[in-house]
């Protein structure tokens, strides 16, 4: 009896195990930037651990150096020329035409959830497309591009537990994206790859732990590589070397039951119909063919179209196929992969038949090149009403990409510029760089972002609705910097509509815009309701509470704003968001009037730290001071705030503050100081 029961309960598990091997559970890590010859057993333990119990693609490619169209590639087992998305942004993915991992899973009962680490891969994107839960809570940094917005691993691999831990009671599939070996390295490329395999090693314990890494298929892989100077690039998007392309593609089955290293050529786009296979699902027709079976080799498509988009050079295709790696653009070249691993020796000369068979499969498969314009209707609307018409279509380029690669080099010299203070010179150099390249929207940025910085905000704004004009794409983000500019400014209307302008592509942050000119024109009740439109979305939270402060502070409700400065404040911590501008002036205001003295001028010293050109900053700070009897510090502050800006206006605006606030000596000095030498002058004395 008792060998009959056991029998019956073996003959349960085993049923059991066989209902869940059908639709076993299914997880996609993606490390973002890792190249393949980076792994190895002292730098990266975890993953070399992980490709022991896997199928280990050691030549696989990727079909583009950037995130985005890289990872829909993954997503949707087609090529960026089929599914449309060519670079990080200005093209739309159209998700009812192109059925991803996650939607067609979904379809078939599992639960399917995500985490990524990088706001290239924000849900707007389409690369939420099929998921149940994607959270992408990753927060604005003030001035900082969208390549460079991200949250550390270890913030998303929890996120991915608890899901998991949710939900691993049915079949379900679940994408991790770690963003570590990206820019800016911490401190070195190959740091952060040890960061991310550390990471990597926590997520695998868990799902060892939780009973599921035996049971599950589990699919590592990266987008693209790095440059790191091998070919004169730093970091990707350019160039189509193999350190760009070539990427760690690892496949450890349901119960590990293959373990070899495969050397045949593979490609990104097979990882759709591998995922597929696993889960016993017929995938859609497409260029990709399942690892786990028979393959024939494909010639392998990839592309980088960032140099024509963003700088006016030539945009690259290459070709791997035969042993072969076929680039052209417009100096073509031609690698031998099994002799010149590093890509050195150009054969091209000998392999005039190899570039002539590359280009009639790139004429296939790329297709013409396709100029980013992807507004929608509605905000094109809103821009035309504003006078913005678009340039006309490209005309083709002229410069070689290798130069563009040399104008990066110019830009980190710029940056360098600026850090030592040398922002005449920043600036003059930067108003070449973007007459020479008028598409460059790094460059746009950072020079509309200097002007601004030196308080002619005038002229930023102009400089960012050129770029409406120049690079249609762009318009949303260009509108919303240009209506940040013309507040600033004291535009109130103008600086509404080109915020207006940029709902459709900027929800969260239009909103917070059009909550600030509401608050600016003392319309409380605007502003409340822009601000719970922007609360709305994660990745603006931190702020939205900052907006919501501020609106309690109008109210002269500041118990209410000092909390909810310190909710903003932990919310936008969560996220990875910059502090907020004005923060500290805000916090040291209400604390202020809560009679916290000692408190209120440290916020206020923050705030002067941040931001050192604001004069009401030091003469709240200079009254503070006043108010508890420190006349001499307070006149202290008043020095600082005219060395800061060193003016005629500052030394008017300090007389007329000590006025108001009754010390009539002090302030006819002051403007005795305006009438008897310049304001630098007095600075320095």
């Amino acid at each position: 009896m008792r060998q009959a029961r056991l029998f019956l309960l073996l003959v349960l598990v085993l049923a059991a195990c066989a209902r869940r091997e059908a639709h076993p559970p299914i997880i996609l890590i993606s490390i973002d930037t890792l190249r393949a010859d980076h792994l190895d057993p002292a730098r990266t333990p975890n993953i070399t651990a992980l490709r022991r119990d896997s199928l280990d693609f050691r030549n696989a490619w990727s079909h583009s150096p950037l995130t985005l169209p890289s990872h829909l590639s993954i997503f949707t087992g087609a090529l960026p020329p089929e599914h449309g998305v060519r670079d990080n942004g200005g093209y739309r993915f159209d998700a009812t035409a192109h059925p991803t991992i996650a939607s067609l899973l979904k379809q078939h009962g599992y639960r399917t959830g995500a985490a990524v680490s990088a706001y290239v891969l924000r849900r707007e994107s389409g690369a939420a497309s099929g998921f149940d839960d994607y959270d992408d809570a990753i927060g604005i940094v003030d001035g900082a591009p969208s390549g460079a917005l991200q949250r550390r691993g270890d913030v998303t691999e929890k996120i991915a537990e608890e899901w998991i831990a949710s939900h691993d009671t049915q079949p379900f599939f679940y994408f991790l994206h770690l963003y570590e070996p990206h820019t800016p390295y911490t401190p070195t490329y190959d740091a952060d790859v040890t960061r991310a395999d550390a990471i990597t090693g926590r997520f695998l314990d868990f799902l060892r732990r939780r009973g599921i890494y035996d049971r599950a298929l589990i699919v590592l892989v990266s987008d693209h590589g790095e440059g790191l100077m091998d070919h004169g690039e730093q970091e990707h998007g350019i160039l189509l070397y193999r350190e760009a392309l070539q990427v760690p593609l690892i496949v450890k089955t349901p119960h590990a039951r293959e373990k070899r290293i495969d050397d045949a050529p593979a490609q990104l786009i097979d990882v759709m119909p591998t995922i597929l296979a696993a889960a016993n699902i017929a995938p859609p027709p497409s260029r990709g063919t399942s690892l786990l079976g028979a393959r024939a080799p494909h010639p392998i498509y990839s592309e980088s179209l960032y140099a024509r988009i963003h700088l006016g050079c030539s945009e690259l295709r290459s070709i791997v196929d035969r042993g072969r790696h076929v680039i052209d653009g417009m100096h073509s070249e031609v690698f031998d992969l099994a002799r010149d691993r590093a890509e050195k020796n150009n054969v091209i000369a000998h392999e005039r038949r190899a570039l002539a068979g590359a280009r009639e499969t790139i004429a296939t498969i790329g297709g013409a090149f396709a100029k980013p314009e992807a507004i929608a209707p509605e905000e094109a609307k809103k821009l035309a009403a504003l006078g913005y018409v678009s340039a006309g279509a490209d005309e083709g380029s002229v410069r070689d990409t290798r130069e563009c690669v040399a104008d990066f080099a110019r830009l980190k010299e710029i940056a360098e510029l600026r850090r030592q203070g040398r922002e005449r010179e920043a600036i003059a150099r930067m108003e070449t760089l973007l007459a020479a390249n008028p598409h460059w929207s790094d460059v746009r940025d950072q020079l509309a972002s200097a002007y601004d910085d030196a308080g002619d905000h005038l002229r930023a704004a102009t400089i960012y609705e050129d770029g409406i004009r120049v690079t249609p794409r762009l318009a949303g983000e260009f509108a919303l910097s240009a209506a940040a500019s013309l507040l600033d400014a004291g535009k109130l209307d103008e600086a509404a509509a080109h915020a207006a302008a940029a709902i459709e592509n900027e929800p969260a942050a239009a909103h917070l815009l059009l909550g600030e000119i509401a608050l600016a024109r003392h319309d409380d009740a605007r502003a409340k309701r822009e601000e719970a439109e922007a609360e709305r979305f994660p990745n603006e939270r931190g702020h939205a509470l900052f907006l919501s402060a501020r609106i309690a502070a109008n109210e002269r409700d500041y118990a209410r704003t000092v909390s909810l400065l310190r909710d903003a404040d932990d919310a936008r911590r969560r996220t990875g968001e910059s502090l907020p501008r004005g923060f500290h002036y805000v916090a040291g205001d209400a604390l202020a009037h809560l009679g916290h003295l000692p408190d209120a001028e440290r916020e206020m010293e923050l705030e002067i730290a941040s931001a050192p050109h604001e004069v009401q900053t030091y003469a709240d700070l200079a009254l503070m001071r006043i108010m508890r009897g420190d006349r001499a510090a307070a006149f202290a502050t008043l020095e600082r705030m005219l060395a800061a800006k060193p003016d005629s206006d500052t030394i008017r605006f300090a007389a007329d503050s000590l006025d108001r606030w009754g010390e009539h000596d002090a302030a006819t000095k002051w403007r005795k100081r305006r009438s008897g030498g310049s304001a630098s002058e007095h600075a320095g004395r």
